[in-house]
C-alpha cells in the first residue's frame, strides 16, 4: 500500500554563514508497508523519525525520491482518497483545539469532508470503540486525563474510516498503563476496521508487541529490517544493542515482550 523509495532530505543548519551548509536528515530510504500490516519504525532521538512520517504525510517535501499510495503519488492519492489517511502525534494536548468540546474536536475532520448528516450516533459510536463514556463529549480537552485525550485523537483520526494510520510516537507522553491500554485498542482498531498501521516510536516494546515488521533507524539510515518473530536474527550493531538492552532472547525472545504486556494488563485490569 505504502511505497518509500530512496529518500533523501536535509534542512539547513542556520544563520547567515551558513546558508549552503546543510545537514542530511534522512538518506536513501526504502521500505513499503502492505494493506493490513502494521510496519513499526524505531530509533533515537535525532534519527529522522518525524522527519520520515512529515514527508509521508505530504507536510513536508522530498529532496529525492518518491513516496507513493497504492502507486500514486501522496497529493494525488489523497485527492482520490479524502480522508483515507490519517494521523495522531505525540503531543495530544495542542492536537485538540482548547476551545471547542470533545464532540466538537471529533466532529471536525468530519465536517471538513461535508459529513454532516447523523453525525452524533456516529460520534456515540466511536467514544464507544475508544472505550470513552459519552458524557465525557460536552468536556474541554483541559477536563480530561492524557490517556483520555489521546483516545479521543485515536476516535478523531478512525472518524473518517482511514485505510491507513501513521501514528508517530503517539504513546510516548503517557505512562506503562495507559499504554498497554491504547496498544490493545489499536490491536483492537486494526482487527476491527482492517488498518494498517505506520507506528513510530523511540520504545521497543510497544512497537515489538504491536507491529508485524520492525524497521531500525540509524542516523538517517535504515540499518536492520526484520519480522517481529525473527529478532534473534539481527545483524545490524545498532539493532542488537537496542535489543540486548530490552529484552534477552532465548528460543521463543519474542514471547517476553508480549507476557510482559499481558502481565499489565492483568494488573491494570484490562
Amino acid at each position: 500500500m505504502l511505497e518509500v523509495m530512496d529518500l533523501y532530505k536535509s534542512y539547513h543548519k542556520g544563520g547567515f554563514f551558513s546558508l549552503k551548509s546543510r545537514q542530511e536528515v534522512l538518506q536513501g530510504i526504502s521500505f513499503s508497508v502492505k494493506a493490513g500490516e502494521c510496519v513499526g519504525l524505531i530509533g533515537e532521538s535525532g534519527s529522522g523519525k518525524s522527519t520520515l512520517s512529515r514527508l509521508i504525510l505530504g507536510l513536508e517535501k522530498t529532496d529525492k525520491g518518491e513516496v507513493k499510495l497504492e502507486g500514486d503519488d501522496i497529493a494525488t492519492w489523497r485527492k482520490k482518497y479524502p480522508g483515507q489517511m490519517s494521523a495522531v502525534f505525540q503531543d495530544y494536548n495542542t492536537s485538540a483545539n482548547p476551545r471547542f468540546t470533545i464532540e466538537e474536536i471529533i466532529r471536525e475532520p468530519l465536517f471538513a469532508l461535508q459529513q454532516k448528516t447523523e453525525l452524533r450516533a456516529f460520534i456515540l459510536e466511536l467514544m464507544d470503540k475508544v472505550g470513552l463514556s459519552a458524557k465525557l463529549l460536552i468536556r474541554y480537552p483541559h477536563e480530561l486525563s492524557g490517556g483520555q485525550l489521546q483516545r479521543v485523537c485515536l476516535a478523531r483520526a478512525i472518524s473518517t474510516r482511514p485505510r491507513i494510520m501513521v501514528l508517530d510516537e503517539a504513546l510516548s507522553s503517557l505512562d506503562v498503563y495507559i499504554q498497554v491500554q491504547i496498544l490493545e485498542l489499536l490491536r483492537d482498531l486494526k482487527r476491527d476496521l482492517h488498518l494498517t498501521y505506520l507506528f513510530i516510536a523511540h520504545d521497543l516494546q510497544t512497537i515489538t508487541y504491536l507491529c508485524d515488521q520492525i524497521l531500525f533507524l540509524y542516523q538517517g539510515r535504515i540499518v536492520e529490517q526484520l519480522a517481529k518473530g525473527e529478532l534473534s536474527n539481527a545483524k545490524n550493531e545498532y539493532a542488537k544493542r537496542l535489543l540486548a538492552s530490552v529484552i534477552t532472547f532465548g528460543g521463543q525472545g519474542q514471547r517476553v515482550v508480549y507476557h510482559k504486556c499481558k502481565q499489565i494488563r492483568q494488573e491494570v485490569g484490562v
